[in-house]
Parts: C-alpha cells; structure tokens; sequence
C-alpha cells in the first residue's frame, strides 16, 4: 500500500511525522493532500487568503465567504482524531474512521440511500460531479453553470473537465487549462447562467429560469445531456435557478438531464439539502465556507436517485491527480479503485474532522436561535456600513450572513484594501473579510458570519446571558473593523 497522502510543499518541514511534535504534525497534516492553495508563505505563515495553519483567536475572523483559520473547538478535534490514528499505527483503520466522516455528514444532511464522496474542495467536486454524469446520462455533456463569477475562479475549468490550478492535491504540476486525461476529446461544453447584469443588478429570478430553460432546450435539440446547476448563495448572497425551474428543466429528459446544486457556502438548512436530496439533485457542500473549517474541504452528495441509477462507474485516469480511494464510500469505493493511487487523503480527513465539530455544534442548536444570532450580525454590520462614509451595502436581507459591501475603490484598490485590513496594526487585530469580487463594474468586500460564529454567542447563551449580551463580543469586533475600515477610506 502507498504511504499515506501527504505532500509537503514550500515551507514545511519534510521531516518524518513521527519525529515532530503533535501541534507541528496537525499543522502540517492539515495542509497536505490539497493544492497551491493550502500552501503557507514561511515569510507571512499564512496562505493566499491570509489563513495561518493554527487558530487565530485574536484576529479578528469574517472572512467565511472565503476561508478562515481553523477554530480552537476544530483544532481540538482534529488534534485528537490524529491522536487516536497514530497511537498504534498497526491497528488504525483509516477506511473506518473516512467512513465515519461520510456517516456525520449523511446523518445531518442525508437521506436512506444517499451517499458522500469527499473532496479536497468545491473545485474538485466540479469534477467528481462531471465524471458520474458522464456515466449516468449518453453522448455529449452540456454543462449549464450559474454565476461563475460568484462561485469560484477555476469552477469554468473544473466544469468543462480541465486543470485549473498548475498544482493538484495529490498529483504531479499540471497545465491550467489541459483537459485530465481520459477527457482529452471528450465533448463537454460550459455555458454560464448569469444572476448579475454587466451593471452588477440583480437579474429577476423568472429570467435567470427562463435563460436556464431555453439553454437546456438548446442543448438537448443539438442531442447534448444537460448538467445543470442550482446555486444555493453565491459569493455576494444571490441564488439561482429555483427548484421549482431546475425541477421542471429535469422533467424535460428524465434520461439526459441532471440537476446538482452548488451548496459549497453551506447557508442552506440541512432540511433543504436533504429535500435537494429527496428531489433527485446532487449536492455540492464545503465544511470550509460557512462551517468555518480549515480551507479546503468538499463533499458532494449523492441522492438515491443516481445510484439507482449507476451501472458499473467509469472514471477518467486523470482523476487519480484529485481523488483517493478512501475519499468513495463502499458501494462505488471498488469500482474506482483501479483509477485512483492513493489510498487515503489524510489532510483532508482532518480538516473534514475539524469541520464537523462546528457543523455539529451549529446543527444542534434551536433553529430559532441560530436565526436571532444571525439577524443580530446583519443588523449590526448594515448599521456600521450606513454610518461610515465611502460604504454602501449590497444587501438588507434580514438574517444575511454574508453582506458585501462597496468601497467606491478601482478593483485594485479594494484589493491592496483588503490585504491592509488583514495585517494586525498598533490600533487593533487582523481583520479578515471575504476576498474581492466583482459586482458589475464595482468591487465589494464581504464581511461575514460563521458557525463558528454563532456556535460562541450560542455558548455565551447557553451560560446565562442574554441575547444582547452575548452579542456584545461581536459587536466590539465589528467595530474595530469599521474603525479601521473608516480610517483606511476617510483617515477618520
């Protein structure tokens, strides 16, 4: 068998893990077995996205639209999953405890007969998603995607089969752009469903239906099978198709038509993935969006349907540069086997296991609270953006947990803004908001709430305060970002 999937990269340590400390070995295990993305500068001990690869506490975190450091409670369980797998070697079960991780997630989100395929992002699940769709429906794949701007930079190549990264979690470097192999001349085609205007409006629901409507018509009269994606949130909050269109779209070929919803920010309650489920979609979720795991972790969940469906799985080669075999869940685990050279991805594992004790703690809490909390950190974060001159907000959604937010700056502004705020100064913490996006011809930053988040105000709840006071934490940190934000922008 070959050694577990670790890949140290540019600033970790390659020494054996039995000869670094435990907290040395987490870190460094919960940065393998992804790609460029997960590699921390030895220079800033921080990734792309300003993460470090051990809590922050005392930065200052809204950035989940995006990614965030592992939290103390995700650490802890992480640290102690690793425990229990090297305390004897010989008798650890790494299916059993990858199993175990698929058994959580289904048992929060699933249905009987579903299953959970991880991956090491959403990205990937792209191509997870692709390769059973070209298993399950004939010929040619038109590949209907919603906002690719608001979902993620390499998701257009993920989603015609192709590299979109020069590093892949488990293979060698690659060209962005090359087609994996198996899919060399494979007909797959990318057509995008916007949810913006040039302009950066908000396009009516009933159009985004009808544009996704007459491209799988299209599609399908030029004898193409239609994947088409349902956007549950995107970057700046926004949904597109609606199930009742993706629904109805499915009922045009029952045979060529698949639905599958991109859920990776994982804002939705588990009851509508589990009706997602029930419908026949697939379900593309991440623990390191809204979960506020450590970046990057992805799962795509399979419906019944599909399996059912599914006779014999064949998988492209080029696969193998993305997925481990201990990433399948048993029914499809043999099938794949022969692809794939990895056994287990260990990294992933731990960030999975990291992410499930907040989605957990998250899921475990009154409905009913979750949505005051969150209702609380909308109201508040409006409130400081309305008062702080240069700041418009993109949203007034009651409960929002993502609200972008307009700087008046040129993209490369808001960008060398949104660094600035990232880097502790003698006034205050790191402050991390979600990356840059583009909304028409303007640029906002998103500030953020998270499990994590809300499972702490819960906590503070749970030990006598009141609502109001166990806000009050997030609200001194709300506004020491606007403080600094304000100064940045107006030097007040």
């Amino acid at each position: 068998m070959a050694p577990p999937a670790v890949l140290p990269h540019p600033g970790v340590s390659a020494a054996p893990l039995a000869f670094q400390p435990p907290q040395a070995r987490l870190r460094m295990l919960l940065n393998s077995g992804g790609d460029e993305r997960l590699w921390i500068d030895p220079h800033t001990g921080a990734n792309r996205y300003g993460v470090p690869d051990a809590p922050a506490p005392d930065e200052l975190w809204f950035s989940s639209s995006t990614a965030s450091a592992v939290s103390p409670r995700g650490s802890n369980a992480a640290g102690a999953a690793l425990g229990r797998l090297t305390a004897d070697p010989a008798s650890a079960d790494p299916a059993d405890w990858m199993d175990g991780l698929r058994r959580r997630l289904l048992a929060l989100y699933g249905v009987p007969g579903a299953q959970a395929v991880l991956c090491a992002s959403g990205t990937e699940a792209e191509l997870i998603v692709l390769a059973l769709a070209r298993n399950l429906m004939p010929g040619a794949t038109a590949n209907l995607v919603v906002a690719p701007c608001e979902t993620g930079r390499g998701v257009p190549l993920a989603a015609a089969g192709r590299h979109f990264l020069a590093t892949t979690p488990l293979g060698g470097g690659r060209a962005p752009g090359d087609r994996l192999a198996g899919w060399d001349d494979a007909a797959i085609t990318v057509q995008p469903v916007e949810i913006r205007t040039p302009a950066g409006v908000a396009i009516a629901p009933d159009v985004i239906d009808a544009a996704a409507a007459k491209l799988a018509r299209q599609a399908l009269a030029a004898d193409q099978s239609v994947l088409l994606h349902l956007l549950d949130q995107s970057k700046t909050g926004l949904d597109g198709v609606s199930r009742l269109a993706a629904l109805s779209i499915a009922s045009l070929d029952l045979d060529r038509v698949l639905v599958v919803v991109d859920a990776c920010q994982l804002r939705c309650d588990a009851a509508a993935v589990r009706a997602d489920l029930t419908a026949g979609f697939a379900v593309m979720i991440t623990g390191s969006k809204f979960a506020g795991g450590p970046p990057f972790a992805g799962a795509l969940l399979l419906p019944p349907a599909w399996l059912d469906r599914l006779d014999g799985l064949n998988i492209p080669p080029g696969l193998a540069d993305y997925s481990a075999r201990l990433d399948w869940p048993v029914p499809l685990r043999a099938a794949v086997a022969p692809a794939l050279a990895w056994p287990v991805n260990l990294g992933l594992g731990l960030r999975w296991t990291a992410a499930l004790a907040e989605i957990e703690a998250y899921e475990a809490l009154a409905p009913q609270i979750r949505r005051d909390i969150q209702g609380r950190f909308a109201a508040a974060v409006l409130a400081r953006a309305a008062v702080t001159p240069g700041l418009r907000a993109l949203t007034e959604v009651s409960d929002a947990t993502i609200i972008p937010i307009l700087c008046g700056l040129p993209p490369a502004a808001t960008r060398r803004l949104w660094a600035y705020l990232a880097q502790p100064c003698e006034d205050g913490p790191a402050c991390h908001l979600g990356q840059p996006v583009a909304v028409g011809q303007d640029t906002a930053l998103r500030v953020c709430a998270s499990m994590p988040l809300v499972n702490d105000v819960a906590q503070r709840l749970g030990e006598g305060a009141s609502l109001e006071a166990a806000m009050q934490p997030v609200y001194a940190d709300l506004d020491r970002l606007f403080a600094r934000w304000d100064f940045a922008l107006n030097g007040t």
